[in-house]
C-alpha cells in the first residue's frame, strides 16, 4: 500500500535501504567481514552475502544536518571508497541492488559538487532500470541540477527545464512517475527532516553508543543535499510538473487503454454457485462489511500472543481517526496530483509540522495504515462474488518507530501463530488465503541494531539470520501441510528481486502458493513492483478501490492490491466448481494468464472457460 513518503527518503532511499555498503577500513569504519581473494570477484547472489558495517560518529545524526560541511565530507569519503572497493570485490547479480549502488555515488557526487561525474552515473543507472518509466525519468531532476550549479542559472531556469525534458517524454511510460514525483516534491519539508532525525535516528545512534550502521551516513548526506540544493528548488520543479501534467491532460494523453476491466466478471447471486471461504492474513478487517465464515477469525497481537482484536483497536488515535483518514485519501490524491480538498490538507500538515511532533504524526499515519490495509484488501478479494465469506487472520504489527526486542522466545511464539492461523484455515475449510505481506532476515537486522544487541554487525547478521529461519520454516511448513488451500501472496513494493531479498512467503516455491506482482489497468508492470523466479503472475495494482473500515472507499495502490485480485479470482472459480482442486485452479490461472516480457497477466475470463464454466 502507498505511504506518506518521508523528506529524507527522496534523495537517499536506496542509501537508506542499503543493508551493507562498505568494504575497506578507514578510520571511521570497523571491518567486520573480509574482501575476496586478490585477482577474484565474488559473486552474490543474495543479500546475506553483503557485508555489513559500522560507522562510528562523533555527535548525533541530527547535528551534523547543521554541522560545518567539511565534517560531513569526512564521512562521504569514506562512504564513498568503500561503496568503490565494493563494486572492485563483488560481482552483485542483482540490479536493484546495483541501483543502490550507483545510486548512492550519484548522490555522494552532487553532495560533494563533482558535477562532472553526474552524467556518468545518471547514465549508469538508466541502464540498470528495465521498466520504461523509471528508465526515463532516472536522474532527470539530478542532470537539471548539475548543469544549474555550473551554469549559475536561476530558479525560472530550473522550472523551465524541468518542463522541457518531462515533456518530451512518452507520456505514457511516465506519466504515474511524473505525478507520483511531483507530489513527494510537494511534501518536501527541512522540519520534517529534522523531526525525523531528532526523534528516531538520534535514538538508533543513542542505543548503539554512537557506532550506527554505514547506512545512516548516507541519510545524513541526502538530508544534507536535500535540505541545501532540492528544498530551494521545491516550487520550480513543482510547477514544472505541474505544467507537463496540465498540457498532457489537456491534450488526452492521460488516459491509457484499459485492459484489464474487460477481463473480469461477476457472479451473479441467483447463480449456481457454493459459498467459498477466503482467509485475509492480514493487518485486520472490519468484517462488518463483509459475511463472514462461521468462525470469523483469529488474532495474535505485537508479541504473538493472541488477541480478541480482528480489527486493530485505534486507542487514542480513534478520535482522530476523521481527520486520519483524510490524510490517508490525501496521501492517494497527492501520488495522483489531484488537487483535491484531502490532499491540500495533507499538504497543509506536512508544511506546518513542528520537529517535535513528527513521531507522532508519521506514528498516527503508521497506524491508520495498519488499520485500513487489511478491509482494503478484504475488499478486493470478494469483489463481485456474493458467495465469498471472509474469515480474518490478523496480525497486529507495531506501528511504532520503536521496534519490538527480537527474541528466540519471540521466534517461538510466532512460529507457533503462524501454525495455529494454517490450522485455522483448515479447520474454517477455506479455500483461499490471501496473504498481502512480507520481510526478511534484514528487518530482523535493523531491529537487533536499534536494540544494539550483538557485538558487531556480523554477529547481528547471523543473529537475524536464526530468528528469521525459526520463522521461515515454520511458516513454510504450515503452509506445505494445507494442500487443500490455495495461498496467494504480494511479491512486494521495492522494484527488487524477491529472491535475492529471500522474502517469505513470496520467496517460497510451493505447489499451493501463487506469488503475484503488480501492473497498472494498461497491463504493465508498475515502478514499484517486486519481481524475481517466485513472481509468476501479474494483476492490477494500481489506484485498485476498495473500502476502509466503517465503509468509505478509497484507492490505494501496491503488489497488496494486485495479489487479493488473483485471490478474488480463485475464490470465484471454486464458487463456480467446488470440486476443483488447488492443482487445478492454480494450473487454469495460470494458462489463463498472457505473457508479454516479465509481465504475466492474469485474464479471469479465460481461466474460467478453460475450466468449461459459461459467464
Amino acid at each position: 500500500m502507498n505511504a506518506i513518503v518521508v523528506a529524507t527518503s527522496l534523495l537517499c532511499a536506496s542509501l537508506a535501504a542499503t543493508p551493507a555498503l562498505a568494504a575497506q577500513t578507514s578510520p571511521l569504519i570497523n571491518t567486520a567481514a573480509g574482501g575476496a581473494p586478490a585477482g577474484q570477484r565474488q559473486v552474490i547472489t543474495s543479500s546475506e552475502q553483503l557485508p555489513r558495517r559500522v560507522v562510528r560518529l562523533d555527535k548525533l545524526p541530527s547535528q551534523y544536518l547543521e554541522a560545518p560541511r567539511a565534517e560531513v565530507l569526512a564521512l562521504a569519503d569514506a562512504l564513498e571508497k568503500n561503496l568503490r572497493d565494493d563494486l572492485a570485490k563483488f560481482d552483485i547479480q542483482d540490479a536493484a541492488t546495483m541501483r543502490s549502488y550507483i545510486g548512492s555515488l550519484l548522490t555522494l557526487a552532487q553532495f560533494k559538487g563533482d558535477w562532472a561525474a553526474v552524467p556518468g552515473l545518471v547514465a549508469q543507472l538508466k541502464a540498470l532500470q528495465d521498466k520504461p518509466g523509471p528508465r526515463a525519468t532516472t536522474g532527470t531532476l539530478a542532470t537539471i541540477v548539475a548543469e544549474q550549479q555550473t551554469g549559475k542559472r536561476d530558479a525560472a531556469w530550473v522550472q523551465d527545464e524541468v518542463r522541457k525534458r518531462y515533456s518530451a517524454m512518452n507520456w505514457a511510460d511516465v506519466a504515474d512517475g511524473v505525478k507520483s514525483f511531483k507530489g513527494q516534491m510537494e511534501l518536501l519539508n527541512p522540519a520534517l527532516v529534522k523531526g525525523s532525525f531528532e526523534q528516531q535516528v538520534d535514538v538508533i545512534a543513542r542505543n548503539m553508543q554512537m557506532s550506527v550502521p554505514e547506512a545512516i551516513v548516507g541519510t545524513i548526506v541526502g538530508a544534507r543535499l536535500q535540505n541545501e540544493l532540492v528544498v530551494p528548488l521545491k516550487a520550480a520543479v513543482v510547477n514544472g510538473l505541474q505544467a507537463v501534467i496540465d498540457t498532457r491532460e489537456k491534450a488526452g494523453n492521460a488516459t491509457k487503454r484499459d485492459i484489464w476491466t474487460p477481463r473480469l466478471f461477476t457472479i451473479a447471486p441467483n447463480a449456481r454457485a457454493s459459498e467459498v471461504g477466503i482467509g485475509i492474513w492480514d493487518s485486520g478487517v472490519d468484517l462488518a462489511l463483509f459475511k463472514p465464515t462461521a468462525g470469523r477469525g483469529i488474532a495474535f497481537d505485537r508479541e504473538a500472543r493472541p488477541s480478541k482484536d480482528l480489527l486493530r483497536p485505534l486507542g487514542e488515535s480513534q478520535a482522530n481517526w476523521p481527520q486520519l483518514k483524510k490524510l490517508v485519501k490525501g496521501s492517494m490524491d497527492l501520488q495522483a496530483a489531484q488537487d483535491t480538498e484531502d490532499a491540500r490538507l495533507l499538504k497543509q500538515a506536512v508544511a506546518t509540522l513542528k520537529p517535535e511532533h513528527v513521531k507522532q504524526f508519521q506514528e498516527e499515519l503508521g497506524l491508520a495504515g495498519l488499520y485500513t490495509h487489511g478491509t482494503h484488501v478484504a475488499g478486493i478479494a470478494v469483489e463481485g462474488n456474493p458467495f465469498a465469506r471472509v474469515f480474518a487472520a490478523t496480525m497486529l504489527w507495531e506501528h511504532r518507530s520503536e521496534p519490538v526486542k527480537p527474541t528466540e522466545e519471540l521466534s517461538r511464539r510466532t512460529a507457533e501463530a503462524y501454525r495455529q492461523i494454517v490450522q485455522s484455515f483448515k479447520d474454517q475449510k477455506l479455500r483461499v488465503v490471501n496473504m498481502s505481506w512480507r520481510y526478511g532476515a534484514s528487518a530482523y537486522e535493523g531491529m537487533l541494531a536499534w536494540h544494539n544487541v550483538g557485538a558487531n554487525p556480523e554477529e547481528r547478521k547471523q543473529r537475524a539470520r536464526q530468528l528469521f529461519a525459526i520463522e521461515r520454516d515454520a511458516l513454510r511448513q504450515a503452509m506445505a501441510s494445507a494442500p487443500e488451500i490455495l495461498f496467494v501472496a504480494g511479491s512486494g513494493n521495492e522494484d527488487n528481486s524477491a529472491d535475492f531479498e529471500e522474502y517469505i512467503p513470496a520467496g517460497f516455491t510451493l505447489p499451493n502458493l501463487l506469488t503475484v506482482g503488480a501492473v497498472d489497468k494498461a497491463g504493465e508492470e508498475t515502478s514499484f513492483s517486486t519481481f524475481g523466479k517466485t513472481v509468476v503472475l501479474h494483476a492490477n495494482g494500481f489506484e485498485v478501490e476498495s473500502f476502509l473500515p466503517g465503509g468509505d472507499r478509497v484507492k490505494f495502490s501496491g503488489t497488496s492490491m494486485a495479489s487479493p485480485q488473483v485471490a478474488n479470482l480463485a475464490a470465484k472459480l471454486f464458487a463456480l466448481k467446488p470440486e476443483l482442486t488447488v492443482a487445478q485452479v492454480r494450473e487454469a490461472i495460470l494458462k489463463g494468464a498472457e505473457r508479454q516480457g516479465r509481465v504475466n497477466l492474469i485474464h479471469p475470463r479465460k481461466s474460467a472457460e478453460l475450466l468449461g464454466l459459461r459467464l
